[in-house]
């Protein structure tokens, strides 16, 4: 009897931390839309913003002549130098903040700061720790950013660079093979790297499939564990998975989607809404977030990896670092 008692009370032990979960399955509370609050907005362009208008009095003074040159007080004293159109040379290492119309930096130099109020040209395997532009922003292959980058304009990324903590763009930023990030912000960031295949899917036997033509429903579509949808489909609505979700080619989805495993799209994946992670995010070639003139996120806790061709209007932040590929 004592040994019977036992055991009923070990069972009872067992099954109350399961008790919300079992609870949750039956009575499902977590079944309403999966609002995002958008009325609040970081700026992306902080960084770039706020040193514009610390050197704004600089460039003033400076601006229309040939040569000038002043102690700027920002956190510590910075030896500034102007000149319409500024050439640093190749392996040239050069303390302080360099400001010009047009300004060209020489391959293997080391700069500091870079402020151009027309273009900003880095060749390749230059080390910068910030680099500032109100017109194009170009960097070579294999440029590497200590902290980070802004343009007003288009910004063009060759193979191997890596962005620093953030890259925030006016317009387009184009990202070439192998560009490593953490923040990037354009409208849109694009992709142009030589992976072409679709990403492959992970098989997973205790899958959710979704295979119809078109889903549409009033809530969100709530899936405990992995779920697949089938190459094709269309769904009108958010989805929420407990779980990794693996997005074949050509689905069309019209809501967030919002996974606490990975997410990976084969190829041409449109999601018209946010894209969260509590993993890793994977966009494969011909992928679309979000449509212009709007505003959407791509969010991975971990990774993210973008092959070519993929589009994004507005942030990709992969808190564990991201690549292209």
């Amino acid at each position: 009897m004592f040994l019977l008692l036992s055991i009923v009370l070990f069972g009872i032990v067992l099954m109350v931390p399961a008790i919300p979960s079992i609870r949750e399955v039956r009575w499902p509370r977590d079944e309403g839309r999966l609002r995002i609050p958008e009325q609040y907005e970081r700026d992306p362009r902080w960084f770039g913003r706020s040193y514009r208008e610390k050197l704004a009095g600089f460039v003033a003074a400076a601006r229309g002549d040939e040569s000038y040159q002043a102690d700027l007080k920002l956190r510590t004293d910075e030896e500034t130098r102007w000149a319409p159109d500024l050439t640093i040379p190749p392996g040239e290492r050069v303390r302080g903040i360099a400001v010009g119309e047009r300004i060209r930096v020489g391959h293997g130099a080391g700069i500091r700061d870079a402020y151009a109020l027309q273009s900003l040209d880095v060749e390749r395997d230059v080390v910068a720790r910030t680099l500032t532009s109100d017109g194009v922003l170009h960097l070579g292959p294999s440029v590497s950013i200590l902290r980070w980058i802004d343009a007003d304009g288009e910004i063009a990324v060759d193979t191997g660079a890596n962005l620093g903590v953030s890259a925030s763009g006016g317009a387009r930023v184009t990202l070439a093979d192998g560009v490593r990030f953490e923040r990037v912000w354009g409208k849109p960031v694009t992709s142009r790297t030589g992976a072409t295949a679709p990403f492959p899917l992970v098989e997973r036997k205790d899958a959710t499939l979704i295979g119809a033509a078109a889903v549409e429903t009033g809530k969100p579509i709530i899936v405990y564990g992995p779920l697949r949808i089938a190459a094709g489909t269309t769904i009108r609505s958010d989805i929420k998975v407990h779980g990794p979700l693996d997005v074949e080619s050509g689905v069309r989805i019209s809501g967030n989607v919002i996974a606490r495993g990975d997410v990976t799209f084969a190829s041409e994946v449109f999601v018209e809404g946010h894209v969260f992670s509590e993993q890793d995010v994977w966009l494969g070639p011909g992928c679309r977030v979000g449509r212009h003139p709007g505003t959407k996120t791509v969010y991975a806790a971990r990774r993210v990896v973008i092959a070519n061709d993929v589009e994004v209007e507005g942030w990709i932040v992969a808190e564990g670092g991201g690549q292209t590929r």
